[in-house]
């Protein structure tokens, strides 16, 4: 049976079950959850469910866990079983791979399928700042969430490039053209939640700041003694006038709080707020009068640790806020202890502050392994064709990194840690290229991840992955071509 992620346990008979195109369920529980599997059931197989009985039934069973669902289908109904709406949607997944059309309703296989996953964080993010998205476009990359069964949509709203995100509290501030407004925000929550996916927004501070820091230059610029600077830090070379903000001037935490809780109150369903954090040219700090004097004031030897400092304010702000932050790796080791450990940092780049380290620090982790999680342009410094393979992706398990680049610590030899709950699961990352780019490697690379975080343990051959890969994107194809 072609499904992916591969189910815990499955349990098939001979034959196939010969069912009314109908949809039932006595919990109002599910109502969001089918549907949604009306709509995609539709668009996927042209088939169009009604309400009624004698096809699927939809059943609440409190003992289950947030995503965990069983199929069970027989000659006379399919019933499905859940806790949660997301479980629902979870099991609608599986449920558009394995159906198919006939003419007098839907044909499943009779069996019994118990699923859950192993790590709860399957992510996939998009960078819509240096290369703009129409809005349209990001509501097919949440079907996709949907049908591979991925939880989270982190996208990348800001960068030097762009700010992409409305602001009332900062008019300036959204880059011109390349913007969502609130309505497509409003949206865009709407959408999200009606296929169980949660949006995790990232904004970008303290590096990678420029589209902030020429609209507001007096909020956030550098006061430079020397703008010749070198880049001590940054791996790669973070270069541009004004790409950092200012960690030492006077309210600077007060300003970046008030951005923060402009955005966290545009998406109040989602936990976490992504800060960025990573590729700092940290060097500007020691050229500015404002962070020379705010390490002298608070006894902080050098601008490492400084980062440290900011990255603590910051997130410290943000759960004060209520909202669970995430950082990338960026930050160094000194000062680290002073940073919560209800932070969450993903660990990508094996450079700045590796996973094993961020572990025995104590710090809860996802893994965004550069090779073989990332997709980027064609002709990129990584690879010829700007990603790896599905079969690079089921060769490579949650808790590995590696890297094509000699400057990090995973390029001779993965890094690999020990199975841990600390790890919380994934992200398949898409970065800087366009929609049209981005959505062929999302729709083939992120259903390879899915199955590897949502089994931590491989069960099935390459052979037989792929073909279930083939079946799956497949189906991905008919969802995004018949929207």
């Amino acid at each position: 049976m072609k499904i992916l992620p591969i189910p815990k346990t499955v349990k098939e008979k001979k034959g196939m079950a010969n069912l009314s195109a109908a949809i039932s369920s006595d919990c109002k529980l599910f109502a969001e959850a089918l549907d949604s599997f009306r709509e995609l059931s539709d668009r996927i197989h042209g088939i169009g469910l009604s309400d009624g009985v004698g096809g699927i039934r939809f059943a609440y069973d409190g003992s289950l866990a947030l995503e965990e669902y069983r199929i069970t289908v027989l000659e006379s109904c399919a019933t499905v079983y859940a806790a949660t709406a997301i479980g629902a949607h979870r099991a609608a997944a599986t449920l558009l791979q394995i159906m198919e059309s006939e003419p007098s309703g839907i044909s499943l296989p009779l069996v019994e399928i118990s699923d859950k996953p192993d790590k709860g964080y399957r992510t996939l993010m998009v960078d819509v700042a240096r290369k703009w998205h129409p809005f349209d476009t990001l509501l097919n990359y949440i079907d996709l969430c949907y049908l591979y069964k991925i939880r989270y949509f982190h996208i990348h709203f800001i960068d030097s490039q762009s700010y992409t995100l409305p602001s009332e509290r900062f008019p300036k501030m959204p880059t011109e053209g390349r913007h969502y407004t609130r309505e497509e925000i409003r949206e865009l929550n709407r959408y999200a939640k009606s296929r169980g996916v949660e949006i995790i927004p990232e904004m970008e501070v303290p590096g990678h700041a420029k589209a902030m820091v020429t609209a507001y230059p007096e909020l956030f610029a550098d006061d430079l003694i020397d703008e010749n600077s070198v880049d001590t830090y940054s791996l790669f070379n973070a270069t541009g006038k004004w790409n950092i903000i200012c960690a030492g001037k006077p309210g600077i935490i007060d300003t970046v709080t008030e951005l923060a809780k402009e955005i966290i109150e545009m998406f109040p369903d989602s936990e976490y707020l992504h800060i960025g954090g990573d590729e700092a040219k940290i060097s500007d700090w020691d050229n500015c009068r404002e962070c020379r004097r705010y390490m002298k004031e608070h006894s902080i030897d050098g601008v490492r640790a400084l980062y440290t400092d900011f990255v603590k304010r910051v997130t410290d702000r943000v759960l004060e806020l209520g909202k669970t932050p995430i950082v990338w790796e960026g930050f160094p080791r000194e000062g680290a202890e002073k940073i919560s450990r209800k932070v969450l940092v993903t660990a990508w780049e094996s450079y700045y502050h590796l996973a094993p380290d961020l572990l025995e620090e104590g710090f809860t982790i996802t893994n965004a392994s550069w090779q073989p999680l990332y997709a980027v342009p064609r002709g990129h410094r990584v690879v010829t064709e700007g990603r790896w393979s599905p079969s690079d992706i089921f060769s490579w398990n949650v808790y590995r990194w590696q890297n094509w680049n000699k400057k990090t610590a995973a390029y001779e030899k993965p890094i690999d840690v020990e199975s841990t709950d600390a790890l919380l699961g994934a992200t398949f990352c898409a970065w800087e290229d366009s929609y049209e780019n981005d959505i062929l490697a999302v729709k083939e690379n992120l259903a390879a991840m899915s199955e590897r975080v949502w089994n931590t343990e491989a069960t099935s051959s390459p052979a037989e992955l792929l073909e279930c890969h083939a079946r799956l994107t497949s189906l991905a194809d008919k969802l995004l071509s018949n929207k």
